[in-house]
């Protein structure tokens, strides 16, 4: 987790952070700086903060300008994106789009747009802690791309802080310039598109 208290322009106090949770009591161990200036801090092992109030103290010992603060974590999560999207043929026409996360899959849900290069607007879903998605009706023909994004579901927190996109996966043929290689392995097809 990152603590910033410059969000615009340069620091002009040089702060100290001091942060509690439950009964234990820290400070901070690894600042970012910024024109020689305390700018953030780098607080590890995280998880264990969660579901509890997180008291942070940012105290400039030059002015004896204190900062007090209360967060419940689990509502400021942002995820790391979806990451190794493999698209997979099951079936005539079926595939199945599988990722792998950094947190706990219980407590996310996702978002999956995917188009083909003959449609303009994306089709979206939305699911729950599954680290996968059916995708029905599909056209070998065309060239289908795929993102995945996350986000804390309703059972771990109360957030509206997205993942980014995760990179894109591929499936199908394209008529353009680009040329499409595929690893088999079983029924499983992974696909790198190479732009000549």
């Amino acid at each position: 987790m990152i603590c910033n208290w410059t969000t615009t322009g340069k620091p002009y106090r040089n702060y100290s952070l001091n942060y509690s949770y439950g009964k234990i009591k820290k400070e901070c161990k690894n600042y970012s700086t910024e024109s020689g200036y305390n700018s953030g801090c780098r607080i590890e092992n995280v998880t264990e903060m969660y579901f509890k109030d997180f008291f942070i103290l940012l105290i400039d010992a030059n002015t004896s300008t204190e900062i007090k603060n209360k967060f419940k974590l689990q509502n400021l999560v942002k995820p790391n994106p979806p990451f190794n999207l493999v698209v997979t043929n099951t079936s005539n026409n079926q595939l199945k789009l599988t990722w792998n996360v950094t947190m706990q899959r219980h407590c996310l849900q996702f978002d999956i747009k995917y188009k083909s290069n003959k449609e303009s607007d994306w089709t979206m879903a939305s699911i729950q802690e599954k680290l996968f998605f059916d995708v029905p009706s599909v056209d070998p023909k065309k060239l289908y791309t795929f993102y995945v994004r996350s986000k804390k579901n309703i059972y771990c927190g109360t957030t509206d802080l997205w993942s980014e996109w995760s990179l894109p996966a591929y499936w199908g043929q394209n008529d353009s310039a680009t040329r499409l290689s595929w690893n088999d392995k079983g029924n499983s097809r992974r696909l790198q598109a190479q732009l000549q």
